[in-house]
C-alpha cells in the first residue's frame, strides 16, 4: 500500500526546487529537481527570494489557509517578507462573505509574527455587472476583478509573487473542463505552477491532505456553499463526474497529469512557428492575405486569436466562428466574409480586417463595443472619442475613460455609484430626468471597466451623471 505525500513536504519541494532552477515550466511542475541537480545547483536556497515580498491570496478556506501557514512557516528560511489579501466579492450574504474576509483578518493578526493582511471589498453588484458585460460567467467575472486587485496591491506594495492556494484538484478538474469544453491543445497544459507574478505552490498537493494535515493541528477554516452549488460547471465536475471516475477508473489522474505534459510539449513546439504582424488601424487590425493563407490552420487559429486580443475583447468567442474564419476561399471576392459576437472579418483586395461589428444587434436597444479614439455613428447621433487611451473623453467634455469602452442602452438592474458611496438605479436617474420615453431606448450608457461609470445624456438634451475613477475605484 503506497503512502501519501505529505503536503508540507511537496510545498517544502517546491520552493526548493524553483530556488535552484529560477523558475518552473509547466513541465517541471510534476517532476522535482534530482538530487544530483541540487547537489550541483550554484544558486543557494536562500537566494532566489530573500528580500522579495510575497503576497498570499487568502479566502479563508481550506486551501488557501494551508498556503498561509507553509509561507508563514518558509519566510524566515528563505528571508521573504509575507503579506496577505482577502477579497469580498459581495456575491452571498454579507454575514457569510464578509465573514470570510473578517475571519482572514484575524487568523493573520494571530500568527506570530501577525502577518499585515489587506482586505478589498468590492462594490455591491461589481461581479455580477462584469459577468454581464463579458458574458463568460460570474466565476469568470469575480476572477478578473479579484486578480485586478492583486494586481493592483502588488504594484503598490512592490510585491514580487502572487501566491495563490490552488491545489492538485483544481488541476484535475481544469483539465477535465478543458476538454469537455473542447479546448485547444496549449489550453490543456492545465493550469501552470508559476506564470507571470502568480506563484501555485500547492499544485501537488490533494485537497484532502491539506484539510487533515489542518484537523491534526487543531486549525478550522471557512466554507464557502456556493462551492456546492450544481449550477457552476466545475462544482458538478467535482461533486458528480470526479467520483465516478475515481470508483471506475484507477489512475485516471496521473493520465490527465501525464496528458497535460504531453500538451504543455506540444504547445512548446507549435509556439515556436513565428507568426505574422498585425497591422493596427482605428478600426481594427489587418494582414496580408498571402501571409494569412501561407499558415497552416493551426496557426491561422492562433493567428486570429491574437488579433482578436489586440482588439482588447473580454468576451468568450466561439470557436465555431473562428474555424470560419480559417476557412475562407483563398480565391474569394472583397466584402464581409464572417460576422458574429460582435466580430466582423473582412477581406479588402489583398489584405484582410478583423474589426468590431460596431453595432451588435439585440432584441431591443444596442451595444457598441469602443477599442479606439474616433468617430461614431449612433442610435442617438454622432459620438466622438479623443484622447489617450488611458484617459479619452466624450464630445471632448465628458471623462477621463479608459478604453475599451462599451456604448450601450439600458438594461433591466443597471445602477450607478452616487458621490457618497451609496447606488441609484439607471431607471430612477431617467426618472429624475423626465427623459421621454422614446428616448429611454437610446439614450446612452457608458461602461468601463465592467462597472457604469456614466449615464450620457447630453447628446439628446438631458443631463450627463459621471463618475469620475477615483470614486468608481472605492
Amino acid at each position: 500500500m503506497s503512502t501519501r505525500p505529505d503536503p508540507e513536504q511537496i510545498v517544502r519541494n517546491f520552493f526548493r526546487d524553483y530556488c535552484i532552477s529560477g523558475n518552473l515550466s509547466p513541465t517541471e511542475a510534476e517532476t522535482p529537481v534530482s538530487s544530483a541537480a541540487l547537489r550541483s545547483a550554484q544558486v543557494m536556497p536562500a537566494a532566489a527570494l530573500a528580500d522579495q515580498t510575497l503576497l498570499a491570496a487568502v479566502s479563508g478556506g481550506a486551501d488557501s489557509l494551508f498556503l498561509l501557514i507553509m509561507l508563514h512557516t518558509l519566510a524566515p528560511e528563505y528571508g521573504f517578507t509575507l503579506s496577505a489579501v482577502t477579497v469580498n466579492h459581495r456575491m452571498r450574504s454579507e454575514e457569510e462573505s464578509g465573514g470570510d474576509a473578517g475571519f482572514v483578518q484575524e487568523f493573520c493578526a494571530a500568527l506570530n509574527p501577525p502577518v499585515p493582511c489587506y482586505r478589498i471589498d468590492l462594490p455591491e453588484g461589481a461581479v455580477f455587472a462584469l459577468a454581464k458585460t463579458r458574458g463568460r460567467g460570474e466565476e469568470d467575472a469575480a476572477r478578473v476583478l479579484r486578480y485586478r486587485e492583486f494586481d493592483r496591491i502588488a504594484r503598490q506594495s512592490g510585491v514580487r509573487w502572487i501566491c495563490t492556494g490552488h491545489t492538485r484538484n483544481d488541476q484535475l478538474e481544469t483539465l477535465l473542463m478543458r476538454t469537455l469544453q473542447g479546448s485547444p491543445v496549449g489550453a490543456k497544459r492545465g493550469i501552470a505552477p508559476i506564470s507571470g507574478r502568480i506563484m501555485r505552490p500547492l499544485l501537488g498537493v490533494d485537497r484532502r491532505d491539506l484539510e487533515k494535515w489542518l484537523r491534526a493541528r487543531g486549525y478550522s477554516w471557512r466554507e464557502d456553499h456556493t462551492n456546492r452549488e450544481e449550477r457552476y460547471l466545475r462544482n458538478r465536475i467535482r461533486s458528480r463526474l470526479v467520483p465516478v471516475l475515481d470508483a471506475s477508473f484507477a489512475g485516471w489522474a496521473r493520465g490527465m497529469l501525464a496528458g497535460a505534459r504531453k500538451a504543455a510539449v506540444d504547445e512548446q513546439f507549435i509556439s515556436s512557428f513565428p507568426l505574422p504582424e498585425w497591422t493596427i488601424s482605428p478600426s481594427g487590425c489587418s494582414c496580408s492575405a498571402a501571409d494569412f493563407f501561407a499558415l497552416h490552420p493551426a496557426l491561422r487559429i492562433r493567428f486570429l486569436y491574437r488579433g482578436i486580443a489586440l482588439l482588447n475583447r473580454g468576451r468568450r468567442i466561439p470557436y465555431a466562428l473562428v474555424e470560419k474564419m480559417t476557412s475562407v476561399p483563398e480565391n474569394g471576392n472583397s466584402g464581409t466574409l464572417v460576422t458574429g459576437s460582435g466580430l466582423v472579418f473582412a477581406r479588402r483586395e489583398s489584405l484582410f480586417f478583423l474589426e468590431s461589428d460596431i453595432v451588435q444587434k439585440r432584441k431591443s436597444g444596442y451595444l457598441v463595443y469602443i477599442a479606439s479614439c474616433g468617430v461614431y455613428e449612433l442610435p442617438f447621433g454622432t459620438l466622438r472619442v479623443s484622447g489617450e487611451p488611458g484617459s479619452v473623453y466624450l464630445d471632448g467634455q465628458t471623462g477621463p475613460f479608459s478604453l475599451p469602452l462599451i456604448v450601450r442602452s439600458r438594461m433591466g438592474g443597471d445602477w450607478m455609484q452616487t458621490a457618497d458611496g451609496g447606488k441609484k438605479s439607471v431607471k430612477k436617474i431617467m426618472n429624475d430626468w423626465s427623459v421621454r420615453e422614446c428616448d429611454r431606448e437610446v439614450l446612452p450608457v457608458i461602461e468601463c471597466g465592467g462597472s457604469i461609470r456614466a449615464v450620457y445624456g447630453t447628446p439628446l438634451g438631458y443631463p450627463r451623471w459621471y463618475v469620475h475613477q477615483q470614486e468608481s475605484n472605492g
